[in-house]
């Protein structure tokens, strides 16, 4: 991540600015990288419009899930292994960038900025990529889930984070249902109710697979950790169509 390596040298151009900006400065002071990595990493000159892009990503990301899973009061085991999966199996994060990511983590979760703020400068700066808003959401839920049980405060969360994202109002529905552990679930992969027909289910599948293919997420130049997240995503829409398909045969 050519934005880690600037930051670490201190870069005069980070200019994220907001909650996220100000996060960043408060993660790198806390983060346990020692001297001789920072020396290694540290690069020199201004974050490109693209490396700031994609730097919100990252710290957005793990400063809402830390949020996510403070709501209820305490951070379990089972909240911990969503992260460290995320890092590894998602994002596959080298060593000094998983030590920061945890820095932002337990840095959010413990300061007074609400989890609103990090969402909607999120929201601001990906207005113009609502896969991206979306898989992030379906993050949130897993996160949400991670210990078995919606609690109350987490469904506040979840239920005020469409509109702060710019996601439509009926979303928190459709993707609660991807956690089902039948048929809903894949129809809710694919944004449609149990009963949609054949027709419904190909046009569904087609659409979201011409969103997520590799190719396409690669040409509007997102961020690299995203499309390393969007490939899972690809796959899962594929798993989907194939299971209806075949229950519907």
């Amino acid at each position: 991540m050519s934005w880690f390596g600037k930051i670490m040298g201190g870069s005069v151009g980070f200019m994220l600015g907001g909650p996220i900006g100000a996060l960043v400065g408060a993660s790198l002071g806390h983060a346990l990288i020692d001297d001789k990595t920072r020396s290694g990493l540290a690069e020199s000159g201004r974050l490109t419009g693209q490396e700031q892009r994609q730097a919100v990503f990252f710290t957005a990301t793990f400063a809402m899930l830390g949020k996510m899973a403070k709501a209820d009061g305490r951070v379990c085991e089972n909240e911990i292994g969503v992260v460290r999966s995320f890092m590894h199996d998602k994002l596959r994060l080298d060593g000094p960038s998983q030590q920061f990511a945890i820095s932002v983590f337990n840095e959010s979760k413990d300061n007074s900025t609400s989890f609103e703020e990090y969402a909607r400068q999120f929201g601001q700066v990906f207005q113009k990529e609502p896969q991206l808003r979306m898989m992030f959401y379906e993050m949130l839920f897993t996160m949400a889930l991670a210990d078995g049980v919606l609690h109350p405060a987490e469904e506040q969360i979840l239920r005020a984070a469409p509109q702060l994202l710019g996601l439509h109002g009926d979303v928190f529905n459709t993707v609660k249902r991807q956690f089902v552990s039948d048929l809903s679930h894949h129809y809710a992969m694919l944004g449609l109710e149990n009963d949609a027909d054949i027709g419904e289910v190909k046009k569904a599948y087609r659409k979201l697979v011409s969103e997520y293919h590799p190719d396409k997420v690669i040409s509007k130049g997102l961020p690299e950790d995203f499309i390393k997240f969007a490939e899972e995503k690809f796959r899962e829409i594929n798993e989907a169509y194939e299971t209806i398909k075949k229950a519907k045969n």
